[in-house]
């Protein structure tokens, strides 16, 4: 799904954090939409991710000005193993 979004709104465009929350509120989940963010970063740090992989999944911009510079792959290959793995993390039976 090359630059597609998965969950778009009814006008093509990024759901808006309120909207996310609201989801979550209206379905009684005791939860925010920056907690499923910060669960994913947890869990890659616990489980010895690399530290790229798992900044490139989050889609956050690489911080320094030089090493900015040099990165130049979008970490592809990598970022659907990574979420592959996060995947059947979530799925597993508790």
């Amino acid at each position: 799904m090359a630059g597609g979004l998965i969950f778009p709104s009814v006008a093509g465009k990024p759901l808006w954090d309120a909207t996310l929350s609201k989801l979550l509120w209206e379905q009684g989940i005791p939860a925010v939409p920056h907690g499923f963010r910060s669960s994913f970063r947890d869990w890659c740090g616990e489980t010895g991710q690399p530290r790229e992989v798992a900044e490139a999944c989050l889609a956050d911009a690489v911080k320094g000005k030089v090493e900015a510079a040099y990165a130049r792959s979008d970490l592809l290959n990598r970022r659907r193993i990574l979420m592959r793995a996060w995947a059947d993390y979530l799925s597993e039976d508790a």
